[in-house]
C-alpha cells in the first residue's frame, strides 16, 4: 500500500536537484520547514535513508536515494501526464462514448450524427451497439451504455429520462411490382386479405401489428423474423406487406428486390424515436454533444 504522497516526492526530487533544502524551498515557494518535514516523513514511511546530511555542505543523495529518485521522477512524470489527460477529458476533447440503438435508427439518425459529431470532437471514440430492446434497456441500467436512441417500447420514468426525438407514422412497405406501389397513399381496406410479414416483438410496448389490429385490420401473419432485413426481403419477394418507420436504403432489399414505402391514408398511431438516459448517471459533455447532434438529424 502506498503511504507517501506526490507532494512529498516532488519536495524530495527538488531537494535532490538543488543539493539542499533552502534552494528547493525558494524554487517551490514553500517554507524550508515544510520540505524538511516532507522528506523526514518520506524516509520514515519508506524505511530508506535518502540523503546524507552535511551541516556545512548541505545534503547529498545516498546510493539508495539516487535509485529512489529515478523511480520518483518517473512516477511524477506519469502523474503529470495523467493530470493533463484528465483536464483534456474534462474539456470533452478525448474519451469515449457508447450509444445503444436499433439497426434502422443507426442508418437514418446515428450515422449522420456520428459524421457531424466527429467534425467537432475528433478525439472522441464512438461505439454504437445495435441490439434488441430488452438487452439495450438492461445495458443502460447496468451502466454499460451512455444513452439510447431507440423506438420507445416503454421505459421506467423513475430510472429513465426520455426525450422524444421524432414521431414516426408507419409506412406500408410493398414490392415495387404491387398494384398499390404507385398510390399516393393506401387505405386500410386496400390491405384486406394481404398477408402481413411481422418483425418479432422486441419490447413491452405495442407493435405495428398491434396498431393495425386496433384499427380494425387483422391480417394473416405467415412469416415472422427478428431481422428487419429478412422481413423486407420477404416483402420484396411478394410474400406480403409490412409496416416500417424508415424505408430500406436505396429502396432495395438485401436480395436486391425493389420495394416502395407508401403512407397510410388513415391515422392508426405512431411510434416515437427517443433519446434515453439513466437518471442516476451524470453525462459528460461529449455525450451531451453527441445527443445534440442526433437532435439535429430530424
Amino acid at each position: 500500500m502506498i503511504r507517501f504522497t506526490l507532494r512529498q516526492l516532488s519536495f524530495f526530487a527538488e531537494t535532490a536537484r538543488c543539493g539542499g533544502i533552502a534552494q528547493a524551498a525558494r524554487n517551490l515557494n514553500v517554507s524550508a520547514a515544510a520540505i524538511s518535514s516532507a522528506i523526514d516523513k518520506l524516509e520514515d514511511v519508506t524505511g530508506l535513508t535518502l540523503f546524507d546530511r552535511f551541516p556545512a555542505r548541505g545534503m547529498r543523495l545516498t546510493r539508495v536515494g539516487a535509485a529512489f529518485l529515478t523511480d520518483s521522477d518517473a512516477l511524477l512524470m506519469q502523474a503529470g501526464a495523467l493530470g493533463n489527460r484528465a483536464a483534456v477529458m474534462a474539456e470533452g476533447k478525448t474519451g469515449s462514448i457508447v450509444i445503444g440503438t436499433h439497426y434502422a435508427i443507426a442508418q437514418k439518425i446515428i450515422l449522420p450524427a456520428v459524421l457531424a459529431f466527429r467534425q467537432s470532437h475528433p478525439g472522441i471514440r464512438i461505439e454504437v451497439v445495435e441490439d434488441d430492446f430488452p438487452n439495450l434497456v438492461a445495458a443502460i441500467d447496468a451502466g454499460e451504455l451512455d444513452a439510447l436512441v431507440v423506438f420507445d417500447q416503454g421505459f421506467e420514468p423513475r430510472r429513465h429520462h426520455v426525450e422524444v426525438l421524432k414521431e414516426l407514422a408507419p409506412l406500408v412497405l410493398l414490392p415495387a411490382s404491387h398494384p398499390l406501389a404507385h398510390a399516393a397513399s393506401i387505405q386500410l381496406e386496400q390491405l384486406t386479405g394481404m398477408p402481413y410479414i411481422a418483425v418479432s416483438r422486441s419490447g413491452p410496448g405495442p407493435s405495428y401489428l398491434d396498431l393495425l389490429q386496433a384499427a380494425g385490420l387483422d391480417p394473416e401473419v405467415p412469416l415472422t423474423s427478428q431481422s428487419r432485413e429478412l422481413v423486407h426481403a420477404y416483402v420484396g419477394k411478394g410474400l406480403g406487406f409490412t409496416l416500417v418507420g424508415f424505408p430500406p436504403e436505396a429502396s432495395r432489399t438485401i436480395e436486391g428486390d425493389a420495394v416502395v414505402a407508401r403512407p397510410l391514408a388513415q391515422d392508426i398511431g405512431y411510434f416515437n424515436v427517443v433519446i434515453v438516459q439513466h437518471r442516476a448517471i451524470r453525462q459528460p459533455e461529449p455525450v451531451k454533444a453527441f445527443l445534440d447532434a442526433c437532435l439535429l438529424q430530424v
